[in-house]
């Protein structure tokens, strides 16, 4: 079951990082450009379920290396002349991952199905 969950995660992690250097969006389905906020959120409240099922870190270096990489995306954004950073999106991405973080702590789905640490 783990190597479900880290092929899902590795997967999600590649199209999050690719979505997030696309310099357009008009060519995606509709059902992807719903709201850039919205979208941060989901996509950072998914990668931290996955990473959660998928390996052993404890809360504070999955909070680490998550809010690390939003702020990697935001970096990377910044010096790409077709997107634009901003603190907004680092503060969506920081909603998702504590979403995500107490629905960890508070469903016995992710003690029963994660990798017993």
């Amino acid at each position: 079951m783990i190597g479900f969950f880290r092929f899902s995660f590795f997967t999600a992690f590649t199209a999050v990082t690719a979505l997030a250097f696309l310099p357009d969006y008009s060519g995606l389905p509709p059902i992807v450009c719903v709201s850039d906020l919205m979208n941060h959120t989901l996509a950072f409240m998914v990668l931290y379920l996955l990473f959660t099922l998928s390996f052993c870190y404890t809360v504070k270096q999955k909070l680490g290396i998550f809010f690390l990489y939003a702020i990697g995306i935001e970096a990377v954004q910044y010096l790409l002349p077709t997107r634009c950073a901003s603190f907004e999106d680092i503060a969506a991405d920081s909603v998702g991952i504590l979403i995500a973080y107490f629905i960890t702590v508070n469903l016995p789905l992710f003690r029963r199905f994660g990798p017993s640490c």
